[in-house]
């Protein structure tokens, strides 16, 4: 877990567990590769669960007693909807009902799991959760049309990696948030992200009134990624908001 995360769209990240398996283009050159395998951990051999878990109860005493909210990436080095997490979620689904200042922003390649893993008392959705999906290309289309029907405060997709210039528009109807930004790898390796699929993006969310959060671009293929969301010049950096209270 990370507080104070670097990650433009969220203010913590937490992992219940990580590790992953990889199931699509966006997965080729995951970040979590280098990540763990610097701390001598295999990435790729499905989910491990993680030793501390008491540290979202800290920030939602601090959310609380700020009035504010705190958005958390929820495994943002897994997959939370991972079948190899089976046996730990439902302990994990205690912490995020008990932790209610802050937002758990749930992420996922697996959205076709989501439904038999949801708690009995999900009903219309824990009003602190967000369900999201990646959707980078155009083959992952099927993604967004599984998660849609799921009952949850905030529907979310994440075109990062954005792999080529996408359509949205038949899917923004049940969107409340969509992120954008290019892949980040190697020189030599990362697939180059067109600012105009971002720029086509941005139009197509703010003609339909969805948020829509740039994160980050290479500029002349050099360098470390810009962060500053600018499109024009302007900076797309918008997220939804969940309950009546600011984020903190």
């Amino acid at each position: 877990m990370a507080e104070n995360s670097k990650i433009g769209w969220t203010d913590h990240t937490h992992n219940f567990w990580w590790g992953c398996n990889k199931v699509s283009e966006e997965c080729r050159f995951c970040y979590i590769d280098g990540i763990m395998r610097r701390g001598g951990h295999e990435p790729f051999q499905g989910p491990v669960r993680t030793k501390n878990w008491r540290k979202p109860f800290s920030w939602n005493k601090v959310a609380a007693e700020s009035d504010c909210r705190f958005k958390i990436f929820t495994c943002s080095m897994s997959d939370f909807f991972h079948p190899g997490a089976d046996e730990w979620r439902e302990e994990a689904w205690e912490v995020i009902r008990s932790c209610e200042m802050l937002d758990w922003l749930i992420l996922t390649k697996r959205p076709e799991m989501i439904q038999d893993r949801l708690p009995d008392d999900w009903d219309e959705g824990y009003p602190n959760v967000w369900l999201g999906t990646t959707a980078g290309c155009a083959d992952s289309f099927e993604r967004i049309e599984t998660l849609l029907p799921i009952p949850a405060a905030i529907h979310f997709v994440s075109a990062e990696p954005l792999l080529e210039q996408l359509d949205l528009r038949p899917y923004l109807w049940g969107l409340d948030w969509v992120i954008t930004g290019c892949e980040r790898a190697k020189k030599g390796k990362r697939r180059i992200m067109e600012l105009d699929w971002v720029r086509d993006i941005d139009q197509q969310c703010r003609a339909a009134d969805v948020a829509h959060f740039f994160k980050q671009y290479y500029q002349d293929d050099v360098g470390v990624p810009q962060e500053d969301g600018k499109i024009d010049g302007v900076i797309r950096q918008d997220c939804p908001t969940s309950g009546a209270l600011v984020t903190c």
